[in-house]
Order: structure tokens, then C-alpha cells, then sequence
């Protein structure tokens, strides 16, 4: 098996999620969304929203919790919650238009982050 794959359920299906390609896309693209903080900075929300899609569930429903979880995981980083919200619902809103299918061709979406001047 591939370490970097995880499976996660949603509803009778499993699906295959390589987290490290899923990281790797971030660094790539999404560096323009958060300017003012380093990759380390937003890769605990990132990592949370991508924990939260693999669990099956909706990130309205899990807020609290995972707001609980970045508190004890967010480690050197320099966002505080409501700084890393955005990028957490952002990461879990990648991989669901993904494995849906909505996703844009090629083109880094915003994915509800504002975009840096």
C-alpha cells in the first residue's frame, strides 16, 4: 500500500485521497491566497479540512470540533482560528469538488480565500 494514499468514507463509497499530492498543490497555488504567512503557517488548517472530507463529514457540522483540534495541533503557526478557518473550509472544498467531478480545469481556484493584492 501507498503511505501517502488515506481512505476516507463518504456516504457507501471509499474514496482514495493522495494527501501528499493534495499538500504539494497547496504549496504550489495557494501561496498567493495567504501571502503574509509562511507554508508552515496555514498547513495545520489545510491538513485539518483534508481530516475532515476523509471522515465523511460536512464542515459546518464539524466546525467546533475542528477548531478544538487546530487549537492542539496548529503547532508554530501563526494563524489563529478565525485566520485558519478559511483555508481548512477551503481544503475540504478541493477535494469535494474533486470527487464530484466540479472541479475547474487546471486553473487554482480560490476556493473562497481572498486573493492577495
Amino acid at each position: 500500500m501507498n503511505t501517502n494514499l488515506f481512505y476516507g468514507t463518504r456516504s457507501s463509497v471509499v474514496e482514495v485521497v493522495d494527501i501528499e499530492r493534495e499538500i504539494a498543490s497547496w504549496l504550489r497555488h495557494y501561496r498567493q491566497y495567504v501571502v503574509a504567512f509562511r507554508a508552515d503557517d496555514y498547513l495545520p488548517a489545510v491538513k485539518l479540512g483534508l481530516s475532515a472530507y476523509l471522515r465523511g463529514q460536512s464542515f459546518d457540522d464539524c466546525v467546533d470540533e475542528l477548531e478544538q483540534s487546530y487549537l492542539r495541533v496548529r503547532g508554530i503557526s501563526r494563524l489563529d482560528w478565525y485566520e485558519a478557518l478559511p483555508v481548512a473550509r477551503a481544503a475540504w472544498t478541493r477535494l469535494m469538488e474533486q470527487q464530484t467531478g466540479r472541479a475547474a480545469s487546471g486553473q487554482p481556484q480560490s476556493y473562497g480565500l481572498s486573493t492577495a493584492a
